[in-house]
């Protein structure tokens, strides 16, 4: 009885969850798009206050983009060598249409960075960004890259997409990951900062048989490692029965 209500309770928070963390993400790529002044026009400014520009005032050299530039931005994220949530979230779509289609598994992990703003505040954001380009180093060394694509989920998680992978092979991944985390040292001035990584895993059809709910439950079930202090990999609830 205590198992059921436990599960009842995992539905119903899975469900905020996933509403709250779509939303969270718009925001987040509203904040992305948004105007932005170069390092230049900045120094202007600072050094005249009155100096202002009007977002709505045409560019003053318009540049033509090359191919790569193109790509980048379209497939890429800003700061890291991982894909774009956009681009990760149309080839989620395709793998699990394919699943849905010839009864195939695909498994995601959401891989958070234990206190990255814990460490931005203690050693600044030149740590902070080390942390986050270590972390995508030691993903895309770890996954398979001709199978598996790892994206930029939020500030300080990744989404790791894997094709024709169940749910055991996702958490041999997964503790492998974890263990390459804990080997990451970065040093900042006379410091040395280590960074740990909490890990949720989901999977298809057992977790979901959408994205939006697959990736609320790996989500949750990566708060469920961060509230236990981070450094671990934790397994989804299964609340979708896979016949």
């Amino acid at each position: 009885m205590a198992n059921d209500d436990q599960k009842e309770r995992w539905v119903d928070n899975s469900y905020v969850h996933k509403d709250n963390l779509f939303h969270r993400r718009v925001n987040s790529i509203r904040n992305q798009t948004a105007w932005n002044i170069n390092e230049k026009e900045a120094l202007e400014m600072l050094k005249n206050p009155d100096t202002k520009r009007s977002i709505f005032a045409p560019p003053e050299a318009v540049r033509e983009l090359t191919d790569d530039e193109v790509d980048m931005r379209a497939f890429y994220d800003r700061q890291t060598p991982t894909y774009s949530f956009r681009y990760l979230v149309r080839n989620f779509r395709r793998e699990l249409t394919r699943s849905f289609r010839y009864k195939r598994y695909v498994s995601i992990l959401v891989v958070a960075i234990d206190n990255l703003d814990r460490i931005g505040q203690e050693y600044g954001v030149l740590a902070l960004d080390s942390a986050v380009a270590a972390a995508a180093d030691v993903l895309i060394n770890t996954c398979r890259s001709d199978v598996d694509m790892v994206g930029r989920y939020m500030e300080d998680r990744f989404i790791v997409l894997c094709p024709e992978t169940p749910g055991r092979g996702a958490m041999v991944l997964a503790e492998r990951i974890r263990k390459k985390f804990e080997g990451i040292a970065i040093q900042h001035q006379w410091h040395t900062v280590r960074v740990n990584a909490s890990i949720g895993i989901a999977y298809f059809p057992g977790h979901g048989k959408d994205i939006e709910s697959l990736i609320a439950q790996a989500d949750l079930a990566t708060e469920m490692v961060t509230d236990r202090g981070g450094n671990g990999v934790c397994f989804a609830p299964e609340t979708i029965d896979p016949s």
